[in-house]
């Protein structure tokens, strides 16, 4: 939670202007969380505290209005009758990581970090973004090396295109589909080069140092 917290805050003030540099503060003054240490915040207490996640999520994300969500979860959010919208963009992954450490099970896991997503991301598509990333860090969590939660991950979710991140740019054009950049985050902790850390290095095809590529499209 700390670590999360602390990307979202570190990298906030990168959104939409990704840096290619190292040489950077880590607490900018303008830094401030965004709705990723809001969600997130309120999916590990739905968990904690044993409430429907629904319930948590528009509680918390309630209190602060103006921390970024994107126009279709703030519809949501503040919906008499709130419905999932069929989303596969990356707000169902950004917010699942407490999951992957509160449960002792890959099915358990898996079935939580469904139940998180479905809640606005019921797309097939947003609800293996979160499993994905929930997945990755029970396995983390867990003692799985770098290259068993490459294959695993490869071999589940079918994601081939995990290799060697390139400096350069983006491996594919950016979007903020799950398909694509919810998924991207594993790159730079699967990558061979060690030294590219999430926190260390904000990713190079503009977005900020914890967010799945800068998207308003939640």
């Amino acid at each position: 939670m700390i670590g999360a917290i602390a990307g979202d805050i570190i990298g906030s003030v990168y959104e939409g202007r990704g840096i290619k540099t190292k040489d950077f503060p880590l607490f900018h003054p303008r830094c401030r969380f965004t709705d990723d240490t809001v969600l997130t915040v309120a999916v590990a207490d739905a968990i904690l505290g044993g409430t429907p996640y629904m319930e948590s999520v528009r509680r918390i994300a309630r209190r602060y209005p103006r921390a970024g969500y994107g126009g279709s979860f703030r519809q949501w959010l503040h919906a008499a009758d709130p419905r999932p919208y069929n989303s596969w963009g990356n707000g169902s992954a950004m917010r699942v990581s407490p999951v992957g450490f509160a449960f002792a099970t890959e099915d358990d896991v898996l079935a939580q970090a469904k139940a998180t997503a479905e809640i606005t991301h019921n797309h097939p598509e947003g609800i293996k973004g979160a499993q994905a990333t929930a997945l990755a860090v029970f396995l983390a969590r867990t003692g799985t090396d770098k290259e068993g939660i490459r294959s695993r991950i490869a071999a589940m979710f079918g994601m081939t295109w995990i290799g060697r991140w390139r400096r350069s740019g983006p491996p594919t054009p950016l979007t903020c589909h799950a398909r694509g950049p919810s998924r991207r985050p594993s790159l730079p902790f699967l990558s061979r080069s060690l030294m590219r850390t999430r926190c260390a290095t904000p990713y190079p095809w503009g977005a900020t140092a914890t967010r799945w590529p800068a998207s308003r499209v939640r």
